[in-house]
Parts: structure tokens; C-alpha cells; sequence
């Protein structure tokens, strides 16, 4: 990976886009964790020909990009991470009803998207309920429940390829299953369309209340954490068997599996990444030795270790 100037670059970004350019920023503060390293340099992009722009320099440039919505299911290395860190929490945040079709921005959060498809009597979202972050992300990971996930609506995406130039996807050209959805490399989502169902908005608040109840007796809001840790392996659930390896309440620091749900580590407080990846290690070993399962990473770990 080249190193990169930092001051020299920020100076170049922030003459050649509208948004904001900031360097050396804790990337703590931008997670659900409250772990992790500074961003090299962070950018908070204006909108879409800012996107357009810093994709083509980060091509030219052979500069690594990361693309940052709420830091929802993402755990950032103790080192930071090197590069360009494209935040768009702030930016791409409409949101548009007509008819059994909503139009929306990838900034916008999941929360957002299902209290106005609720409001305006559309159903089919309602496997978001609880699922923290952005659209964007979302659909990156094929966010959902056992409701059913994000991309079972999905009618198409607007997006950005790693050369800057603007495309779309029809839903039949996008290879999406359970927490994945594959899209061009290098590409970052700006818009999304679904086509859902006319349903009594009551009965679809009464289904999101249902399972926010669940959500709140089952899994610990209460704590920092990434959400769910592992996929859930076929025919079986990870957390079921993270606890059956009798590991539910390991500490490591300030990192621990919850005592609530075997699937979730949880940040105590001053929590390291690198105590994060022993509790992940640990818990990938036990359960292999014990059941024969190879347990596969639902969260994005980003960056780098410090260098020892």
C-alpha cells in the first residue's frame, strides 16, 4: 500500500470538492463500538459530483477507500485506518413516496425508511426492525431479520463505479443472498429504489412493535456493540452456539460476549480491537472443536493492528 501525504492530499481534496476534508480524525467516534484508530484522511463529500471526484482521484492515485455510513456493523483496527475514509452520514439523505414505490438516499437510516414505508401503509421492510445504520449499508450487507432481508424489495440501485462514472442496477443484475449483496468493486451506492406492498399501517406498527419488543429482551441495547458478530451458520444459529461452547460472559479488557446473546461482543467500556479479535478467535475455536462449525464474520473489520 503507497503512503500517502497526508497534508498534501487533504490541501488537494478540499480544493477540488465542496465537502469537508479532515485528517488524523478518531474513528472511535464514528462507530457503533466506540473502537477503533483515526482515519488518515476523512472526507464528508457534499454530494454526488464530490463522490464522482474523489473516486477518479482515489483511482489515479491508487488511494484505498472505505466507505463509512452510521459505523453500524463495522469494528476498526487500534491502528486506523490508511487512505480515504468517504463518510455519508450526512450526505444522499431523500427520501421519496409514489405510489408503492419508495426512492432513497443511501445516507438515510434504516429507522427512517421503515417509520415513512409504516406511515404511508407499505409493507415488506419490516425485517429492518431494530437494524441499525444506513440504507446504504444496509444493502451492502443485505441487512434483515428472519422476516426477510433488505434486498427482497429491492427494484434497483443508483451508484458510483471506482472510475467516477454514474450507473444503474436492476435488481435481476444484482447478486444478492444471505448478508451479501455483490456490486462492482470499488462502487459506492448513492440512491435505492424498493417496490413494496399496500398494507394497514396499523398492522405494520403493530409487527415493528412486536419485534422491537423481542429485539429489547433478547439482545443488549443497552451496551456498545457491532450487532451480530457471525452469520448463522445453515440450520443453526451462532449464538445458540457461541453459547453451547459456554463462552456467554467471556471478558477479555473491556470487551465481553454478552450474557444476554451469544452473538454479540459488547464494549464494557475503553474496549481494544485487539480484544475484540481474541473474544472473535476464541469463540471460532470453541465452536469448531465442539460442534465442526466454521463460524463466518457478519461484521466488517477494517484497518489496521499497531504495530508492535
Amino acid at each position: 500500500m503507497p503512503m500517502i501525504e497526508t497534508l498534501s492530499l487533504q490541501e488537494r481534496l478540499q480544493g477540488l470538492i465542496k465537502g469537508r476534508v479532515l485528517t488524523e480524525e478518531p474513528l472511535a467516534s464514528h462507530t457503533y463500538f466506540r473502537i477503533g484508530g483515526p482515519a488518515e484522511v476523512m472526507v464528508y463529500p457534499a454530494g454526488l459530483e464530490d463522490v464522482k471526484a474523489l473516486l477518479k482521484v482515489a483511482r489515479e492515485e491508487t488511494i484505498p477507500v472505505l466507505i463509512l455510513g452510521s459505523g453500524s456493523n463495522m469494528l476498526v483496527l487500534d491502528g486506523g485506518v490508511k487512505g480515504l475514509v468517504m463518510n455519508l452520514s450526512q450526505t444522499f439523505l431523500e427520501l421519496e413516496v409514489s405510489g408503492e414505490q419508495m426512492r432513497c438516499g443511501a445516507g438515510v437510516r434504516t429507522s427512517r425508511l421503515l417509520a415513512l414505508s409504516a406511515t404511508r401503509s407499505l409493507t415488506g421492510l419490516e425485517g429492518l426492525t431494530g437494524v441499525p445504520g444506513t440504507v446504504g449499508g444496509a444493502i451492502k450487507g443485505n441487512a434483515g431479520t428472519s422476516l426477510g432481508a433488505i434486498a427482497d424489495h429491492l427494484d434497483w440501485i443508483r451508484l458510483v463505479d471506482c472510475s467516477g462514472e454514474e450507473r444503474y442496477l436492476a435488481r435481476a443484475e444484482i447478486d444478492a443472498g444471505y448478508r451479501r449483496c455483490i456490486l462492482p468493486t470499488g462502487s459506492v451506492i448513492v440512491e435505492v429504489c424498493f417496490t413494496l406492498r399496500r398494507a394497514e399501517a396499523e398492522e405494520i406498527r403493530r409487527t415493528i412493535s412486536t419485534l422491537l419488543v423481542r429485539r429489547n429482551l433478547t439482545q443488549p441495547v443497552e451496551v456498545r456493540s457491532a450487532g451480530c458478530i457471525f452469520k448463522n451458520p445453515p440450520g443453526d444459529f451462532a449464538g445458540r452456539l457461541v453459547e453451547q461452547a459456554g463462552l456467554k460472559g467471556l471478558r477479555r479488557g473491556g470487551a465481553q460476549i454478552s450474557e444476554k446473546h451469544g452473538n454479540f461482543i459488547v464494549n464494557l467500556g475503553g474496549a481494544t480491537a485487539a480484544e475484540v479479535l481474541w473474544l472473535i478467535e476464541r469463540a471460532r475455536a470453541e465452536v469448531m472443536v465442539k460442534t465442526g462449525v466454521a463460524l463466518e464474520l457478519e461484521i466488517q473489520v477494517v484497518g489496521s493492528p499497531i504495530a508492535s
